[in-house]
Formats: C-alpha cells, structure tokens, sequence
C-alpha cells in the first residue's frame, strides 16, 4: 500500500484486523453482496443537526429509525474537507495518507498544496494511502464516485470506474436530478459492471454554516435541502428496485466566529523570519531564520491559542476516541503537539503548529483582510475534543442491523474497514479496526 509515513505498527495491526474481518463476516456478507455500499457525505453536517431541526430532516431521521447511527462521527485532526474525506475512504490518519490538511506544504518537493485547484489536486504525487474504490479494483469490483475528495488522482495507478470530478460552478448550476439519473444509470448497469461501491458528495451545509453561521435559517434550509435531496436519492432507487448499503456521514462540524476572534500573527513575530504553510483558524509555520523551538518561545504569549512543536515519534501508541477526550485541555501544558491528534511523522507537517482555541483564528494582516475570511461566521478545522466539530453517521440497508439502535461516538477513521466487510473484500493496513463491523453489520 502506498502509505507515505506509515506507523511501524500499523500494518502489522491491519493485517490481522483484516483476517479477523473476512473469518467472521464472511458467511453474513454473502447474502448481502447483491447491495453496493453508497457512501454519502453531507459536508460540514454537524451531529446535532437532526436534533436541532427534526422538522427538516425526516430521511435522515427514518433511515436512522429503520437501520443503526452513532451517536458522533470524531474527524481527524485538522477537522476539515480534504484530510476527513480521504480519512473516510482509505482509515488513516492525515499524517499517513498525506494530505494534513485543506493546504500544505511538501519541502520535499518545494510546493504548495491548494485544495482550491483542481488541476494541482488531482496530482497523484499528492495522495498516498489506498482508497475504497483502489481496494475494490484489486478485488475487481468496480467503483463510482460523485465528487468525493481524491476521486480525480489517479492513485496506485487506478481511478474510479466511473466519476464525476468537483467543479463549484457545475455543483451549484446542474440541476439535481441529473446526479440521480446518473446513479441510477449506474447501478442499472449489469451486475458485472455496475459498481459495487458509489462515493455521493453534497456541499450545501458547509458553504451556509461558513456564510451564515451554524445557528442561522439559511443553515436551517440548508439542512432542509439536503435531507430533501438524499430522501429524492433514496426514493428514486427505491422505484427502480435498486437496494443499497446506505452510509450517511459528515467530515466535520461547525462552530460560530467572528472577525472580533482573531489573533494577528504579525503583532507577535516578525513575518520575514517564518514560512507560513497555512493559516485560519489553525497556522502551520516553519522558521526562516532561528529554530522552531526559538519560535515556539517567541509565541508563548499568544492569547487564545497555542504553538507546538511537532515531532517524528508519537508520545504512545493507540487511538484516541471521544471517552479519552472528554477530560482533557483542548490546549495542554507540553511544547509538543498532543500525540493524542497523530499529527506527527511526516515531513508535511510544518515544524510549529498553532492551535486556536475555539471559534477564534490564527491569521496574519493580510489573510484576515480577505472578504471570504472576514465575513465567515462559522468555521471548522479545530481541535475534535471540541463537540462542535463532530458530524453524523447513519447505516441503513440489508447488510445492517436494524432497529434504530444508536452507539456511542466513533472515529471515522474505522469506516473504511466496514465498508471493506460489507464488500467482503481485504483492507489494507490502515490505522482502523473492526468496532464498526462488530456494531453495525447484521
């Protein structure tokens, strides 16, 4: 598997986790193998949404009713679009599959990743790591994507089978119904050449919880639509007698901010002495002139955020999930980045990483001077021991249980290991394990 800084212990794990799955889930698979997986994510859904607005959102409401949800999908650190979604799709952390964040940079190839650039992202020098739909080609399964992160590179050499790639202006100028017809047309297709697993992108919660902040009516429409949407989705296959292993998740959450919450780089160091890799609400920095922990020094009286140092090797090893979490400081007393955020052992992670606390940014003059940055009103990207930050995760269809029953909180990252079952195909090694397969698979 292409892992680009792989955990010495990971594939070790991952294999036996892998025989673990296949021994104990064969047989169940079998009966469920004539239902692809459609795995669809709701950008920027956070776990309270239903609750909050269950007059909007009857679909999601039924099939969490009918099949099984956590009660809390836990991103990887930084909680944004890109290294969730690739997270999602492959079981590793950032730090192992390489993209650490919505921008980076690599100083071993002395360039800037921009998630904003279609044409840079889908370079495959970008990606490491083994998506579902490379796993399920080496099964030879075939595979769909709609939007999903990643989808445009061609990785280990393999695409989806089928694909439609992100571009803004379409997503908000084609009309809906067309991406339906088009997964329609796909799982009519042959059971030899349809795909076995179909990756579905919807954007609308992100864009109005960034504009509008996450407690404002337009997010409310928002969540409206896109529960309408996948309800329409669903129905349609329903008519057309389609069944599918339905998976609803999210990346990340949302929190409100505000322009009177930011912290201006320039007043605390000067510019010319540091390489900014990324900025807003979290920094990513490398010293131009002195070291980092010279820099670090230099920044230990930031208010309302923190600089570390990053490091090769982790403090422990394991995972950290929700129940760990719960009695920490977002911001602890080391100089070193928690090892609890596995955000270490990659030359892309920047030598100082600034955390903000919640709701509020790291910027320098000139970025928090941008419109798009200065008018947001809610954001995402910080710490997940923030509950802000969690999204949604809902199964339905023949290979779950079913009942309603709902579990605790969850990493995202054991998602593509339960995907791999219900494909009853071999994972890759991955930082995941089987606590999905156990919990949801009938």
């Amino acid at each position: 598997m292409n892992m680009l800084i792989p955990d010495r212990s990971a594939p070790i794990r991952s294999a036996i986790v892998a025989v673990a799955i296949l021994v104990m889930f064969a047989g169940r698979i079998s009966a469920n193998n004539a239902a692809p997986v459609l795995l669809v994510s709701m950008d920027g859904f956070r776990w309270d949404y239903c609750a909050l607005h269950p007059t909007e959102t009857p679909h999601l409401r039924q099939y969490a009713a009918e099949g099984i949800s956590a009660s809390e999908l836990i991103p990887v650190y930084p909680s944004n679009t890109f290294p969730n979604h690739y997270s999602i799709v492959t079981g590793l952390y950032p730090a192992h599959h390489g993209i650490i964040n919505n921008d980076f940079f690599d100083p071993r190839l002395r360039q800037y990743f921009h998630y904003s650039l279609p044409l840079e992202s889908s370079e495959s020098r970008w990606w490491g790591g083994e998506p579902i739909w490379v796993t399920a080609a080496k099964h030879g399964l075939k595979s769909a994507s709609y939007y999903w992160v990643g989808s445009e590179a061609q990785i280990e050499g393999i695409r989806p089978t089928f694909a439609r790639h992100f571009d803004p202006a379409e997503y908000n100028r084609a009309p809906f119904e067309s991406r339906i017809h088009e997964v329609v047309r796909w799982l009519q297709l042959p059971v030899d050449q349809r795909p076995a697993v179909i990756t579905f992108y919807l954007e609308e919660t992100n864009s109005a919880g960034h504009a509008f902040g996450p407690d404002s009516p337009e997010l409310t429409a928002a969540v409206k639509l896109l529960d309408s949407r996948l309800g329409a989705l669903m129905d349609r296959l329903k008519a057309e007698h389609l069944p599918v292993n339905l998976i609803v998740v999210s990346d990340h959450g949302m929190t409100p901010v505000s322009p009177d919450r930011v912290i201006l780089i320039d007043d605390y160091i000067n510019l010319e002495s540091i390489q900014v890799d990324f900025q807003s609400p979290a920094m990513g920095l490398r010293p131009i002139k002195g070291t980092s922990a010279d820099l670090v020094r230099a920044l230990g009286n930031l208010p309302h955020a923190k600089a570390y140092l990053t490091k090769d090797e982790p403090e422990f090893s394991g995972q950290a999930e929700l129940l760990h979490l719960q009695d920490l400081q977002p911001n602890n007393g080391s100089d070193y980045l928690p090892a609890r955020l596995h955000m270490y052992g990659n030359p892309r992670i920047p030598e100082v990483w600034i955390m903000p606390e919640e709701g509020w940014h790291i910027q320098t003059r000139n970025h928090a001077k941008v419109p798009a940055v200065h008018d947001q009103k809610g954001d995402h990207g910080y710490d997940p021991i923030y509950r802000s930050m969690h999204g949604i995760m809902i199964a339905d269809g023949p290979a779950f249980k079913t009942g309603g029953r709902v579990i605790g909180p969850v990493a995202n990252i054991h998602i593509y290991n339960l995907m791999c079952a219900v494909l009853g195909v071999t994972p890759a090694p991955n930082d995941g394990d089987d606590r999905l397969v156990h919990a949801l698979l009938r």
